[in-house]
């Protein structure tokens, strides 16, 4: 074998046990319960993303942590069920009372849920880092909306976050995120 062969099978053999070892260290490592009792979620104060290449900056998108309790453990653990995002937009009836209108769901079954899990654990425990988007069409600009966290347990049990109150920045106003 020649002398640039082998350097290039020992690089190739050092980068698989270096992602080997990065794998120990991944989201598998997050506990993985059925018997979730609290739905927590948490948004940052620049939490409006938008894929907007048009120079607009409309928002179409938005980013949070949510955060699943199990019944043996106060921080967050990854679920085996169905986390549910319901968006509503809040518009008043004739008499001014708060009539929500829901706008969009997303469903994300354990399967579906994965990408967004944690890579490390925070003081907080793992969580779900998600980045939701919907169709461009939704006019939701300068409009408040109401975000609500729902989980699914495997045994058909629902429990919900509070709702999270929110105004989406008229377009071209605010800079949000970029995805």
């Amino acid at each position: 074998m020649k002398q640039g062969t082998r350097h290039r099978w020992v690089f190739v053999g050092l980068c698989g046990a270096i992602t080997l070892a990065g794998c120990a260290n991944g989201p598998l490592d997050g506990p993985v319960k059925s018997n979730i009792v609290r739905v927590n979620k948490y948004f940052s104060s620049s939490c409006w993303l938008s894929r907007s290449g048009d120079g607009t900056d409309r928002v179409d998108g938005v980013s949070f942590t949510v955060y699943l309790e199990d019944a043996e453990r106060p921080k967050g653990v990854f679920g085996t069920g169905v986390i549910l995002v319901e968006m509503y937009r809040l518009d008043s009836d004739e008499q001014g009372r708060e009539k929500p209108v829901l706008v969009k769901r997303w469903e994300l079954p354990a399967e579906r849920a994965y990408p967004y899990r944690a890579k490390i654990e925070t003081g907080m425990g793992w969580g779900y880092g998600l980045r939701l988007f919907w169709d461009r069409d939704m006019d939701v600009a300068g409009k408040q909306v109401a975000f609500l966290v729902k989980y699914i347990r495997e045994d058909g049990s629902v429990l919900a976050s509070s709702r999270q109150v929110l105004k989406v920045p008229p377009t071209g106003r605010t800079r949000p995120m970029r995805a």
